[in-house]
């Protein structure tokens, strides 16, 4: 599928997910005799996980961690675990300031 099409069906735009193959969190997909990007059913999927990570509050940075882990065939459970339970601790000490206010 074009990028077009991807972003529609990833309820984005096309400029985020050049920015996403730039930070490395998209790997560079195929493209068309005429140059066009021609991406497969799995970005869809990366694409899902990306804005999930993003809601649960990890940076871009993190996220490409985690998906460098995976795409080399490791399990990156307890690096989620991690970054997730970092991510708790933030957000407490965030909310402790707030009270203080």
């Amino acid at each position: 599928m074009r990028i077009g099409e991807l972003a529609e069906k990833a309820r984005t735009k096309p400029s985020t997910l050049r920015y996403y193959e730039e930070r490395g969190l998209l790997q560079p997909p195929e493209r068309t005799p005429a140059g066009y990007r021609s991406y497969g059913d799995e970005t869809v999927q990366r694409l899902e996980f990306i804005d999930r990570a993003r809601a649960a509050g990890l940076t871009l940075a993190q996220t490409a961690e985690i998906l460098e882990v995976r795409d080399a065939g490791g399990s990156p459970c307890g690096h989620v675990r991690d970054l997730l339970d970092r991510r708790l601790v933030e957000i407490d000490e965030r909310m402790d300031d707030l009270l203080e206010l």
